[in-house]
């Protein structure tokens, strides 16, 4: 199991009572989890709980059941955590080092610090900058990147370091919806090679949706809905971001009592709506 928690629930140092919780997510290897919710759902704070930030980074008190790769949340240090799980968050300039001259030099900078020998770095840069589509910003320095570039190099250097479990936290913000949906196709591919597992914490619905096996909608840290792809659409109405005709087909689901399987994309939603309207 990669990721177990059972009535997970936390409650910061400065906080009276839980902000999050109870949470329940059992996720395996090579599987994709979509967690969505609106600002203050309570993602973020899920994020760095996975990625091990308690007790160094983050203060406060765990109650249930949680644990990564059979560790609990609260044991190890970042440090030796980083081989397995990684974290990107929406702001690309913050997560890199301010250490190196080239895209090359800050995607390589991890393995590096991991003490990985050189041919071996080689390696997983360039596989790393193929992945995330950064041929053309291997030399520029990071200060020069625009913020969609950013967040591609962002994700080569968390990619570079081999993860099991890859937390992306609206790691796509600064992206066109064309580039985001090329680089999880990629992603795709990468975790069926490698059996690492993902989750994708995000506010827009598309294009991560289609992408995952499990989904869960987070609403003020409380889970609304989980694992029923139809139930969790249709309270993600409110909350998630989404286009006008998804959100056409939600209210058909919610008044009309629609029973469909929800369409993956954009070409599958327009199949259901055609047959749909073809059979009235």
């Amino acid at each position: 199991m990669v990721v177990n928690l059972q009535q997970l629930s936390f409650t910061p140092k400065t906080a009276n009572t839980s902000i999050l919780g109870p949470i329940d997510i059992q996720l395996t290897e090579g599987e994709w989890l979509g967690i969505f919710g609106g600002n203050g759902s309570g993602k973020s704070t899920l994020a760095q709980l996975l990625c091990g930030w308690l007790p160094e980074l983050m203060s406060g008190e765990l109650t249930g059941t949680g644990d990564v790769f059979s560790l609990p949340l609260t044991e190890g240090n970042l440090v030796t955590l980083s081989t397995q799980r990684q974290l990107i968050q929406q702001s690309p300039q913050l997560q890199l080092s301010g250490c190196t001259f080239s895209v090359e030099q800050e995607i390589a900078f991890g393995p590096e610090n991991q003490g990985i020998p050189e041919e071996q770095i080689y390696q997983r840069v360039d596989e790393a900058i193929a992945l995330t589509h950064c041929e053309t910003l291997r030399h520029r320095h990071p200060s020069t990147l625009s913020g969609g570039e950013a967040q591609r190099v962002v994700m080569a250097s968390a990619l570079a370091m081999q993860p099991k479990l890859l937390l992306l936290d609206e790691a796509f913000s600064r992206l066109t919806p064309k580039a985001t949906h090329s680089l999880l196709i990629n992603l795709k591919n990468y975790t069926h090679k490698t059996g690492c597992s993902v989750i994708l914490f995000e506010r827009h619905l598309l294009p991560a949706f289609g992408f995952c096996q499990q989904v869960m909608l987070l609403d003020t840290g409380k889970t609304i809905a989980s694992i029923d792809r139809q139930r969790v659409f249709a309270a993600a109405q409110s909350t998630v971001n989404m286009p006008d005709a998804w959100r056409a087909l939600g209210y058909l689901i919610n008044q009309h009592g629609w029973k469909i399987n929800i369409p993956n994309n954009d070409d599958e939603l327009l199949h259901v709506l055609k047959d749909k309207y073809a059979a009235i």
